[in-house]
């Protein structure tokens, strides 16, 4: 999968808190760092089925990519 279908698959999975509902667009950014990280070190661990099967080094591409993202929300 590429890093930037990742940075999507981030963002859509991420866009709803099951407490207060959709999230703006600066907290879904958010969100989804949160859960780029928790993928990563997944990978880092070697739990290669919950990090999608992507590797620790294309994380860091998506996690970069998506601090650009918050960057441009702020």
């Amino acid at each position: 999968m590429t890093t930037r279908k990742l940075v999507n698959l981030m963002v859509r999975s991420s866009d709803t808190n099951p407490y207060s509902g959709k999230l703006s667009k600066k907290g879904n950014v958010l969100a989804a760092i949160e859960l780029a990280k928790l993928a990563k070190e997944f990978a880092d661990d070697g739990h290669t089925d919950e990090a999608m099967n992507v590797p620790s080094s294309q994380w860091v591409e998506v996690i970069d990519k998506l601090e650009h993202k918050l960057l441009n929300c702020i």
